[in-house]
């Protein structure tokens, strides 16, 4: 449904730097299934999200390369037109703060159906409304109707990532983009939501990029795991395969950094350092500064992407 080759990008700083935020991305997903990308902030994880659908300002790119497929038609450089098609329709996107997502002026069923009528302008608002309604049911609302005359700051928190989560699915598009949807919401909340997003990838067989620093998180929705980190892919392979055997030593700090994934009665252990920024990255492996068994060769070259099991692959040269 999704295949990201050989694909970089490089934005322009507010200072004139040039930042290359993403470095030779390979990633496929399978349809029906659920792809998710971890790593910490600043990895260059929405970036990529946004890529996909030609949400990046082109006055912030300074270069582009590689290729971007939807559904088997490249998107890389298509026209602002093409794009809108394609947004809404073919690929939903579930944004991270729905506070600054949703228009605090509309209703809660404009907002949805705003998504309707930019794709089918014929549809009577009768029908809308039913798809409105049909969409929140599906998104975890009980008793929709209620909610369709509020606005934004009338509902809570979950409620506003449930309706992010309808305006994603309304138009039953083929690959959903979840990008961080679950960070602002409490542990039980979570789990619901988790829920709901599986049982629509194995009901609808969607397709689904889901975004989080949280490999908790990931473990619960998501096929597969790709680990990235200062722009660069790390490691990817199968979730149990990714969370039970890592091989990268920054998937295995990340595991060993979340309170969940630590084997009982051993203590989480913070990741030593800090994230660079995109144009102060190492020329070697990016992670060799903060890792507990690099060497010469980890500073002075860049391990490729390489295969070590079926579907399992790590860039790193101790693998």
């Amino acid at each position: 449904m999704l295949k990201i080759e050989n694909y970089s990008i490089v934005l322009k700083g507010s200072d004139g730097r040039s930042l290359p935020v993403l470095e030779n991305i390979n990633l496929e997903v399978a349809d029906g299934t659920c792809l998710g990308i971890a790593g910490e902030s600043g990895s260059g994880k929405s970036v990529m999200a946004m890529s996909i659908v030609g949400l990046i300002p082109k006055a912030s790119i300074n270069n582009i390369s590689g290729h971007i497929f939807i559904d088997s038609k490249e998107t890389t450089n298509a026209t602002e037109d093409e794009l809108n098609k394609i947004r809404g329709k073919e690929v939903g996107f579930v944004f991270q703060e729905p506070m600054t997502a949703m228009n605090p002026l509309m209703k809660l069923q404009e907002q949805i159906d705003e998504v309707i009528y930019a794709h089918e302008s014929n549809v009577t608002p009768k029908e809308a409304k039913a798809r409105v309604i049909d969409a929140l049911t599906r998104a975890g609302f009980k008793e929709p109707e209620k909610f369709l005359d509020s606005y934004p700051h009338q509902l809570s928190g979950g409620m506003r990532q449930r309706a992010m989560i309808a305006m994603a699915l309304v138009m039953k598009p083929n690959l959903i983009i979840a990008d961080e949807p679950t960070t602002a919401i409490d542990a039980e909340l979570q789990i619901q939501l988790l829920r709901e997003l599986r049982k629509q990838i194995v009901e609808q067989h969607l397709s689904m990029l889901f975004i989080s620093h949280d490999l908790g998180v990931l473990r619960s929705i998501s096929d597969e795991i790709a680990i990235l980190y200062c722009g660069n892919l790390l490691e990817k392979g199968p979730t149990k395969e990714i969370i039970n055997n890592p091989q990268h030593p920054y998937t295995c700090d990340l595991i060993s950094a979340l309170p969940r994934l630590v084997q009982e009665r051993k203590l989480p252990q913070p990741i030593i350092g800090t994230l660079p920024s995109p144009d102060e990255k190492l020329s070697g492996c990016v992670y060799a500064d903060r890792c507990k068994i690099a060497t010469n060769n980890c500073y002075n070259s860049r391990p490729e992407l390489k295969k070590i099991g079926d579907s399992h692959f790590v860039a790193c040269w101790h693998k």
